[in-house]
């Protein structure tokens, strides 16, 4: 019992034990702290939209469950939809996107069903043939897809067909909630 009592009360011993203890307690700590994040797309449904204008910095939106509308979850369409209100975007932008019948691969855009508004300018229809959306996952669970799109510029308060296109280039991540799935 002596030599027990004797290895705890050593200076050296008592160090290596805070630290091992502080160590586990830090990892656990990360661990419960991290847990979290994104659990309630996951569950709830949901996801986000990262996406540049004309190559500038990209903007992070996140997408609710409604915002998007998949194929046949919740719904008898056929179509994929993708939402942002204005009221949701710190930026004032607001779009609609559209892909009929999307499958895995390259898809084109249904034209008169997407559009964006900029910081609050007039809707913006798509222009030119280099539009589409490239969806490399779509299961049950969890789509993803890469947009590159090209809209009429509406940013001066009104559409001027002689102004180059915006380039609209984002990234979609979207969770299906479990109870949908």
């Amino acid at each position: 019992m002596k030599r027990c009592f004797a290895k705890i009360a050593n200076p050296a011993s008592s160090a290596r034990l805070a630290a091992r203890f502080a160590g586990i307690a830090g990892i656990t700590a990360s661990f419960i702290a991290c847990s979290n994040i994104n659990d309630s797309w996951e569950v709830k449904g949901g996801g986000f939209l990262k996406y540049s204008i004309n190559d500038g910095e990209e903007i992070t939106q996140e997408l609710g469950r409604d915002d998007v509308e998949i194929p046949y979850i919740r719904n008898r369409h056929h179509y994929l939809q993708i939402r942002i209100p204005m009221e949701r975007s710190e930026r004032k932008d607001q779009m609609s996107i559209m892909v009929s019948d999307p499958k895995l691969g390259l898809n084109n855009v249904v034209s008169d069903y997407t559009w964006i508004q900029v910081q609050g300018t007039p809707k913006a229809f798509i222009t030119g043939k280099d539009n589409y959306i490239t969806i490399d996952q779509k299961d049950n669970t969890k789509w993803t897809a890469t947009l590159n799109l090209h809209f009429t510029d509406c940013r001066h308060g009104m559409c001027d067909e002689s102004l180059p296109p915006i380039l609209f280039k984002g990234r979609l991540h979207y969770w299906i909630a479990e109870e949908d799935q």
